[in-house]
């Protein structure tokens, strides 16, 4: 593991030499460093991609402060000179949506990638088109007839981002067909995956009920006489002689006084058996007696393992003690009534399958459509809950997650009768129900038949990810945003051009392994691509995380280039930050499977996206992950990590045997059931960035780093201005990173900006008609232990923070677009299809608000300049 001290080493020299590549440093150790600056681009899908867009263009065009602190530190030619606040931008920290637009800007830097390479600047020459690619307006529309080789750089970007706000469908009804034919392929590949098991165990529990001719629910009684009941018992026979931290004593009187009632029992009851009149009274004591002696037996074994095999991490003391038999005894009760539990509900489904295969001779072909239907229209309503649009009062009041939990309940019980119902057609070869040796053969048949696709399948790992909608998703994507800076798609001749700027689907020049993204050398801000690995189960003691439920995975690079553009690093381009620490991988052991290669960015800015799944940090529930995941709506992935713990050289494979020979459906099982183990699995599940933290400034706030100014933009669905986002930053900075974050007094009080800037209170307040209040101010403060004070007197750093928001001065389409549509511009995530206005009006409000704040470029700007001078004071 990498020393803190040398984290973000590798990041200082990227940014050292990216400033050196557009001459805002002067060469040389000595020079003197402005602090680092970040652009924090937050979660909330294609809405937030949008906005940002316009953000991005303004501050491209906006010239950047003129501060001592700020300023280029050494003269350069014109034509090499770049002088726009984004230029200033060192680190890039994007989540979900904000990834779209994020991946699309920092590919904008690679040599050739847009244009092909000046051979004496290709560096210097990649960033110049970047940033002028953002200045160009208006984007205008794609067409095949215009030879983009011969146009200013950014018209052929801009107009492919605008004709590819339908990103899902960019061809409208024939893509509709297209994910119409996948998903449902998904959907069937997948309820045969996790189907083939309890067909299997459906068949297998439906041919001893034939064999023997009695009933199953005999299963759940017994085990609550011999297993359940006992442990019950068993926990009042151990009483502590003196304190609770004593050795169990098996002699106790408790223990006594308990072996002569059952002797008692035994004995009574097999004279009262005998007797006609008293044969109920004899079987409820004989019933007793082997409740009660189960008891005994379990107290006797469960004693002697105490003392037998004491835990050599633990205190014998603590380990063989009265205390901790009765937590061991209670966790077997538990079990206990599990292992009752799954009994019952398999007896009951199999008795009543039967009882409606009856009744469905003539019907069952029906069954399965109407069961279908159900099943769609519950996961329609339930998801439309948990979308991030405010509830009425009533509905806010309600369990939302019990009621999933609940209708999760019922759609499993319904996909496990639709497969008991099979059983029965198979076992009785769908005519009358008979106890026949025939049926019990053709049982036999469809049990190893079922054992053999099991055992087959579950070697079969890489079906996780591929039977999820991620590859669909991530593809589109990458089309869409990174096809956008691809300059194969605009420069090429007529028939080159009608046919990349006509395809619905992704060039292989599109997208970007993390080795050429973050290996290249080039002028771009460093990128901090943020996910999710989701935890509910601690990796340590199996507790359940009941909070956060997961951790934030950060990709970063880990190769620097030199100051003469060479590739100064012998490991991976990226390195990967789990909880703020720094891992290695091992990934040369593992199976020959799809699911062990690498992750593209267009795949990786995929999973930071991937907001509707089964695993939805802090938002997990098991309600949830069964509704979700039996619809296959399932956008994350389950991903290898296979991170060396420190001091080891090797990975060794985590999972529990017998799950390693059935790893497809084990995991499946755990996807379902919201049950993800972190570290204790071999494979680990992520999903969107902004389940853990969703404005993507967590990362920039690392002391490491040294950033100095975080500009935020805000974008999460927030059509009541609660910050909610926001709030969770600053609870987490405090609790993570031992920093405060506090609201700026004194902008609101500045006799210029106080007409830009607003307090919380303020956004919570409908804006009047000539309002412009649209950016908070924030001081971040680290907290003094050693010193008298609660924080810091002067600010970490500051967060500016974007929010979007009707303002005065919007151009007249957009004000038109905001009348037509009232939750503009907080229109619902699920809504990724934006037509030509939507995403005109995204762009223009990002614009616009950028522009009030940093000006326009060749313009003086008063409120641009106060700004800087007020952030420029280290006193607030």
């Amino acid at each position: 593991m990498t020393p803190d001290s040398t984290l973000y080493q590798i990041e200082q020299q990227r940014i050292r030499f990216r400033r050196l590549s557009l001459h805002q440093q002067a060469p040389g150790p000595s020079t003197p460093q402005r602090g680092n600056w970040g652009l924090a681009l937050s979660g909330g899908g294609i809405r937030s991609a949008t906005f940002c867009l316009g953000v991005l263009q303004a501050m491209a065009r906006a010239p950047a402060p003129a501060t001592a602190s700020t300023a280029p530190l050494q003269p350069a030619p014109e034509t090499a000179t770049e002088h726009s606040l984004l230029s200033r931008i060192d680190y890039l920290s994007t989540v979900s949506g904000g990834g779209y637009i994020g991946s699309f800007f920092s590919s904008l830097f690679l040599p050739g990638r847009l244009r092909e390479p000046d051979p004496q600047d290709p560096v210097g020459q990649a960033a110049r088109d970047a940033y002028q690619a953002l200045r160009f307006e208006p984007p205008g529309r794609i067409s095949t007839g215009v030879d983009y080789a011969q146009q200013p750089v950014g018209q052929g970007p801009g107009a492919w981002l605008r004709e590819n706000g339908r990103y899902l469908t960019p061809t409208g009804s024939g893509d509709m067909l297209y994910a119409l034919a996948m998903t449902w392929r998904n959907w069937l590949s997948l309820h045969a995956m996790i189907g083939m098991p309890i067909l299997l165990m459906l068949s297998l529990l439906t041919l001893f009920q034939v064999l023997s001719q009695a009933s199953l629910l005999l299963w759940p009684l017994m085990a609550a006489l011999l297993f359940a009941l006992p442990c019950a018992v068993a926990y009042w026979l151990v009483i502590p002689q003196g304190d609770l931290d004593q050795p169990p004593n098996l002699g106790n009187p408790a223990l006594r006084f308990m072996l002569a009632i059952v002797t008692g029992l035994w004995i009574g009851g097999a004279l009262a058996y005998d007797v006609a009149q008293w044969q109920v009274v004899g079987t409820l004591a004989l019933g007793a007696a082997l409740v009660g002696s189960n008891a005994l037996l379990i107290t006797h074994r469960l004693v002697r393992r105490l003392a037998d095999h004491r835990d050599p991490a633990k205190d014998s003391t603590c380990n063989n003690c009265v205390r901790n038999y009765r937590v061991q005894i209670t966790r077997a009760l538990g079990r206990a009534m599990a292992a009752v539990a799954i009994l019952a509900f398999l007896a009951l489904l199999v008795t009543g399958a039967e009882a409606l295969y009856r009744y469905l001779l003539d019907y069952q072909a029906l069954a399965t459509p109407l069961l279908l239907a159900l099943l769609m229209w519950l996961v329609r309503r339930l998801v439309l809950l948990k979308d991030e649009k405010p509830l009425p009062d009533w509905m806010r009041k309600l369990p939302l997650d019990v009621l999933a939990l609940v209708a999760g309940c019922l759609l499993m019980s319904l996909l496990c009768l639709c497969w008991a119902l099979l059983v029965q057609w198979v076992a009785h070869d769908a005519g009358a129900i008979s106890y026949s040796a025939a049926a019990a053969w053709r049982l036999l048949a469809l049990s190893l038949v079922t054992a053999l696709l099991v055992c087959v399948s579950g070697r079969f790992i890489g079906f996780l990810n591929t039977s999820s909608l991620q590859a669909f998703y991530s593809a589109r994507l990458t089309r869409a945003y990174l096809g956008a800076s691809n300059g194969r798609r605009f420069n090429g001749p007529p028939q080159q051009r009608r046919t990349y700027l006509s395809v619905a689907e992704p060039m292989s020049s599109d997208d970007l392994s993390l080795q050429q993204y973050y290996a290249t050398p080039s002028a771009g801000p460093v990128h901090l691509i943020n996910v999710t690995m989701n935890l509910t189960v601690d990796p340590a003691e199996q507790l359940v995380q009941r909070d956060r439920k997961g951790k934030p995975l950060c990709i970063a690079p880990n190769w620097a280039p030199s100051t003469e553009g060479s590739v100064a690093s012998d490991g991976p381009a990226e390195r990967y930050t789990l909880d703020g620490k720094p891992y290695r991988r091992d990934l040369s052991q593992g199976p020959a499977s799809e699911i062990m290669s690498p992750l593209s960015l267009g795949q990786w800015i995929g999973v930071s996206g991937a907001a509707f799944s089964t695993g939805l940090g802090r938002a997990n529930s098991l309600g949830m992950s069964l509704i979700l995941g039996l619809a296959n709506i399932r956008l994350g992935i389950w991903w290898p990590s296979h991170f060396l713990d420190p001091g080891q050289q090797h990975w060794k494979p985590r999972d529990l045997k017998p799950w390693t020979y059935f790893g497809t459906q084990a995991y499946l099982f755990y996807e379902l059931t919201s049950r993800f183990h972190g570290h204790r699995r071999d494979y680990q599940y992520l999903s969107d960035g902004g389940h853990f933290e969703n404005t993507a400034t967590y990362e920039l706030l690392r002391e490491g780093r040294g950033v100095e100014l975080i500009v935020t933009c805000d974008s999460g669905c927030d059509p009541d201005y609660q910050f909610d986002d926001l709030a969770n930053l600053v609870r987490l900075a405090r609790i993570d990173q031992a920093l405060e974050i506090r609201e700026d007094p004194g902008v609101l009080a500045h006799p210029q900006l106080k007409a830009l800037f607003g307090s919380l209170e303020e956004f919570r307040q409908p804006p009047s008609a000539d309002s412009h209040k649209c950016a908070l101010l924030l001081n971040v403060y680290a907290h003094s232990p050693d010193t008298q004070a609660d924080i810091a007197a002067t600010p970490h750093c500051r967060i500016l923070v974007l929010k979007p928001r009707l303002i005065a001065g919007l151009t007249p389409d957009v004000v038109n677009y905001a009348r037509a549509n009232p939750g503009f511009p907080n229109q619902s995530t699920v809504d990724q299809f934006f037509d030509e206005a939507q995403f005109e009006s995204y762009r223009q409000l990002g614009l616009h608000i950028g522009q009030q704040l940093f000006g326009r470029s060749g313009q003086s700007n008063e409120m641009a300049e106060a700004l800087w001078r007020y952030l420029d004071d280290p006193q607030p």
